[in-house]
């Protein structure tokens, strides 16, 4: 899946214009409850404002009047920590750089740089969630042989009403054992479990 899916395209964003003061920044960030706010130069990605830089800013820089302060424009505390990707991004690769950065969400541009939106945490956590099955049932199962027992697994789970969401193997790093774990729909997941004990397999975590 490609970060053009769930992106927020910038029409249903606020965005700041690099002229805008602080004070216009800080009550739209405040009257929508926002984190932050991406900046853009009619369709060029600027950086992200937070209400949080501005009020770091002010202290130390110790400045005496705050009203004077906050008529800066934002362009005076632009944040742009990490460059734009494009709509074609693997939403793993945006996952990956969430893990590594600091920052609360993505810039996306199309193929002319032209700023077109964002992807944010709760998006992509949001998505990968729902692709991995991770609010379905977990069985989790010990093997050494993982080719040859995942097919019987399927089966057995198949022929019990169940239907697999997701699958991930674990190494356990002991004695060649694997950890196989799957997630599963189905309308009697305990009857599921019962039947792959009765079959031999080691089931070591069941958690609904």
């Amino acid at each position: 899946m490609r970060v053009r899916a769930i992106m927020t395209p910038v029409k249903d964003l606020k965005v700041l214009k690099p002229d805008d003061t602080a004070k216009m920044a800080i009550d739209l960030i405040e009257k929508n409850g926002f984190l932050s706010l991406p900046i853009a130069d009619d369709r060029k990605f600027i950086g992200y404002l937070s209400k949080q830089y501005i009020y770091d800013s002010y202290f130390k820089e110790d400045n005496g009047d705050i009203a004077t302060f906050l008529e800066k424009p934002v362009s005076t505390f632009v944040h742009n920590r990490i460059s734009p990707v494009k709509p074609d991004l693997l939403i793993e690769e945006a996952a990956d750089i969430f893990f590594k950065n600091k920052i609360r969400f993505i810039p996306v541009v199309d193929e002319r740089d032209e700023f077109v939106g964002i992807v944010t945490q709760n998006a992509l956590f949001g998505i990968l969630t729902k692709v991995y099955g991770l609010l379905d049932p977990k069985i989790s199962i010990l093997t050494d042989d993982f080719k040859g027992v995942l097919s019987k697994i399927a089966e057995t789970i198949s022929k019990n009403d169940g239907n697999i969401t997701n699958i991930a193997l674990l190494d356990t790093e002991v004695m060649g054992i694997q950890e196989i774990s799957i997630r599963l729909e189905g309308k009697d997941i305990d009857r599921i479990v019962k039947k792959l004990e009765e079959k031999g397999f080691k089931v070591r975590e069941f958690v609904k």
